[in-house]
């Protein structure tokens, strides 16, 4: 369990909102650093731990078909922004595992799947892909303090305030993508 942020207890990783909060603030920090662009997150907190990450913005997909030997770079990104939210979860909680059925999970195999051309290849591409989302978290973890700790006050962040927290929050050799889209 992580001890140097916000939420450092049992009682506190209990409640939904504290979860999805670090679990959205991941897929946040990822999508940044993969050079996308978000524009608001927001939690809801509920049983259900839902929260949302919207407007990233995606390199086209070519409309070809993929080489199986020449992965997607861009495909490649989004599936790191897609297992970011469990890697943040896992860093926070001390527990690594595939224990989500939701749309994030689906949504990688799917893009696993395109990229590695077989089934038996999704899994191994998947953990690889969360051991590295887990690593460069890791390494950007006040930025997903701050953005969790923000939206358990706000519930909702916009493009201006992600833009603020960001650039406070990550180191300046990173930059901040250019946001007037």
């Amino acid at each position: 369990m992580r001890y140097n942020g916000i939420m450092t207890n049992a009682v506190t990783l209990r409640d939904p909102r504290v979860l999805t909060a670090y679990h959205e603030a991941g897929h946040t920090v990822m999508a940044h650093l993969c050079g996308q662009i978000v524009t608001t997150v927001e939690i809801v907190g509920d049983e259900e731990h839902t929260g949302s990450v919207s407007s990233l913005r995606f390199l086209e997909e070519p409309r070809w078909g993929l080489d199986k030997h020449m992965p997607s770079a861009a495909i490649e990104a989004r599936i790191l922004c897609l297992v970011a939210g469990i890697a943040a979860e896992s860093i926070l909680t001390g527990h690594s595992s595939w224990r989500e059925p939701e749309d994030d999970l689906d949504e990688a195999v799917r893009l696993a799947l395109r990229v590695v051309g077989s089934c038996d290849r999704v899994l191994p591409l998947l953990e690889e892909a969360r051991d590295h989302a887990v690593d460069l978290l890791d390494r950007h973890w006040n930025a997903i303090e701050i953005l969790a700790g923000l939206l358990l006050i706000h519930r909702r962040l916009t493009r201006d305030q992600l833009r603020q927290a960001m650039a406070a929050s990550l180191e300046p050799e990173l930059g901040f993508p250019d946001q007037a889209a």
